[in-house]
């Protein structure tokens, strides 16, 4: 099977090689405009929005660590990001995340419940004042995983249109939206004696409300529609004309939904929508997984732009394996998902090293 420029660079060899030296090594791929679109490799960042919790937040939740699962273990949500200009001009980020709460009246995330247990943290009501407008939020677990550089998605959206608008020749950028359906008022009723908030769900005129969201903010966007060029399916597309070229879409905005709701989605609105493999209007694929996808991606790659992490839950930054790293390089994913494009000095020198990705 062709796998193209991407996976063909000696990623590991090179890899072996650099990273004994430095920390970050920013080397990206050089890509020709006449190039594919899906042949590009695209670092990204998860969560892409968050800012690690207090050091009281987490003394307190690690309390309850033995009875929280395996899974739940709340180091895992000890990693931090930089702002979203940030990420996109010093490390070239060209994959963003972003969590997104329905709030149509607006105050439902404002008050933070986890806080009455904890004296001594006082949140300032005054940083916190957009989370009582109505709109669409960005949290990653209301209430107690709140910290975050972009309280709204209308002004995460702004800040990303700002940037795209300033560097007209950059790579294209995808932008990952998760519908996030729960919080922990749903959870369990004593929780929400408590004070936490079930979570709104999303229903149609909501959807269609962030579709409007995407076009009105974003002058850059790229849309299904665009990419139909007037065929009748995405796949149509990809079958007839073959795919974009990379000079065909620089300087423009994907839009990728996902999560709950969302397959009440507006079909090729504004916005693109994860599927499966047999979805004719499916372009894109999340297999976060690379491991057990990794016959999925390898098949599916010609004909969908697949994202994946090499890395979860900080585990493989503690350990400094880059097992997953290089799985998710062998199956020719193009969207490489990570929290450490930079290390984290407070668990070791574990980094994603850019090196055959695009700028």
């Amino acid at each position: 099977m062709k796998i193209g420029l991407m996976a063909g660079c000696s990623f590991n060899r090179f890899f072996a090689l650099v990273f004994g030296f430095v920390n970050f090594l920013a080397v990206g791929q050089t890509f020709p405009d006449s190039l594919p679109m899906n042949e590009i490799r695209v670092l990204a960042s998860h969560n892409s929005y968050k800012v690690a919790p207090s050091e009281r937040t987490m003394k307190f939740i690690n309390r309850f660590k033995a009875v929280l699962g395996e899974e739940n273990q709340p180091f895992q949500l000890a990693y931090n990001h930089v702002p979203i200009p940030e990420q996109l001009s010093i490390y070239h980020i060209r994959g963003l995340e972003l969590d997104v709460y329905n709030d149509p009246k607006g105050g439902r995330y404002f008050k933070h419940r986890l806080n009455i247990f904890i004296p001594k943290q006082r949140v300032k009501e005054e940083k916190y004042q957009a989370l009582k407008q109505p709109g669409f939020k960005i949290i990653h677990i209301p209430d107690i995983d709140y910290q975050t550089n972009y309280q709204t998605l209308f002004s995460a959206l702004d800040s990303l249109n700002q940037w795209s608008i300033e560097n007209p020749q950059h790579a294209p950028i995808f932008v990952n939206i998760e519908l996030k359906g729960s919080a922990l008022g749903d959870e369990a009723f004593i929780l929400r004696l408590l004070g936490f908030k079930k979570a709104i769900p999303f229903d149609k005129p909501s959807l269609v409300s962030m579709d409007q969201l995407f076009r009105a903010k974003l002058s850059t966007l790229y849309s299904p529609k665009d990419f139909l060029n007037s065929e009748q399916t995405l796949q149509d597309r990809i079958l007839h004309q073959g795919w974009p070229t990379l000079g065909e879409v620089k300087g423009r905005i994907f839009i990728i939904v996902q999560g709950s709701g969302s397959h009440l989605y507006p079909m090729l609105g504004n916005a693109f929508l994860y599927g499966n493999a047999e979805n004719p209007n499916g372009i894109f694929m999340l297999c976060d997984d690379p491991f057990s996808n990794e016959t999925l991606i390898q098949k599916n790659r010609n004909t969908h732009m697949i994202r994946t992490r090499t890395d979860a839950g900080t585990i493989e930054a503690r350990t400094n394996d880059y097992n997953r790293l290089n799985m998710a390089l062998s199956t020719g994913a193009q969207i490489l998902s990570t929290d450490y494009y930079q290390p984290d000095p407070k668990i070791g020198s574990f980094v994603i090293p850019f090196v055959g990705f695009i700028k």
